[in-house]
């Protein structure tokens, strides 16, 4: 048995890291030269493992169920090892490899995206690691928490992207093929949602998450370079402040590792049926905001040389 798939679909988690952090350079050059059809798999509340084995029971059991046994026959489900060690909380790398099954088998599994049964709560990704919708969290503004808000703040992101040039020339300066359009359906699928955070027991904070519906076709590390320079502008107001990024913390869910939201507030553990673990299980102050950098993610992950900000509203570095 597993947890039905809710009405509109999973939500779908926002990695902020590539599936191949910290991942060994020997992996990083064999993996991808495997035969066939692959994918990730990752566990809830996911971390490095130097003994595996258990965990690999699990998926293998969970996927042999979801496309049957004949198709699971020649399943694999391979370990990674780790680069580094790394100092931080449920550390990397998450991600297991799915091969040896038929193309439908896998596509099954990527339509599903999520599994969560009583022996192991899983998340399948394409090998070809999709770009997050999600670019980055606006703070400061006074406004009142409604969705009239939410379509307001969308407008300022727009009419900002719109008066900073540089941030529109990246799209077309990186894109793989001309497409004098590309920049203005990123922009036109500006959404917003926000989050309210308890900073204590008496005191919230709402802030706005910026998603792109139809990011740029940019490579992983283009799109958070991109982001990036999107976090250097103002977004003004004229009645409610102005909007920053956040910038000295960056969200991530110690649950589904995605970087849009903090631990507390993640959807999987509120889905009916949801088998993984509850959120009260491991964080006690569960609409807080996890105060950690995201350890080479995130912001300045792939900064390189674009510490630019556009023309107008700039903050700078």
């Amino acid at each position: 048995k597993i947890t039905a798939t809710p009405a509109g679909g999973f939500p779908i988690p926002q990695l902020g890291q590539s599936t191949w952090r910290n991942v060994s350079l020997v992996l990083k050059e064999k993996w991808p030269q495997k035969e066939g059809a692959k994918a990730w798999v990752r566990t809830y509340r996911a971390k490095y493992e130097t003994n595996a084995q258990g965990t690999v029971a699990k998926l293998k059991s969970a996927i042999t169920m979801i496309i049957g046994k004949s198709d699971a026959e020649h399943l694999v489900v391979s370990t990674p090892t780790a680069e580094i060690e790394l100092v931080e909380r449920l550390p990397p790398p998450w991600h297991f490899l799915i091969s040896g099954i038929p193309p439908e088998a896998l596509e099954r599994l990527l339509r599903l995206r999520v599994c969560s049964s009583a022996e192991v709560s899983c998340f399948f990704v394409p090998f070809e690691q999709p770009l997050p919708t999600y670019a980055f969290t606006l703070e400061n503004f006074s406004f009142p928490d409604s969705e009239a808000t939410n379509r307001e703040i969308a407008e300022i992101v727009k009419e900002t992207i719109r008066s900073n040039p540089d941030v529109l020339q990246y799209i077309h300066d990186n894109i793989p093929h001309p497409d004098a359009e590309a920049a203005l359906r990123t922009l036109k699928s500006v959404r917003v949602s926000s989050l309210s955070l308890a900073l204590s027991r008496s005191v919230k904070e709402t802030v706005w998450n910026i998603y792109f519906d139809s990011p740029p076709a940019l490579t992983l590390k283009q799109y958070f370079d991109w982001t990036n320079l999107l976090r250097t502008l103002f977004y003004i107001s004229e009645d409610y402040g102005y909007g920053t990024a956040r910038q000295d913390a960056q969200f991530i869910c110690m649950g589904c590792k995605s970087f849009d939201h903090p631990t507390g507030l993640c959807p999987f553990p509120k889905l009916p049926g949801w088998f993984g673990p509850s959120v009260s299980e491991n964080d006690t102050t569960n609409t807080t905001l996890d105060n950690r950098s995201m350890n080479g993610h995130g912001r300045g992950a792939f900064r390189g040389n674009m510490s630019r900000g556009g023309r107008g509203h700039s903050r700078g570095s």
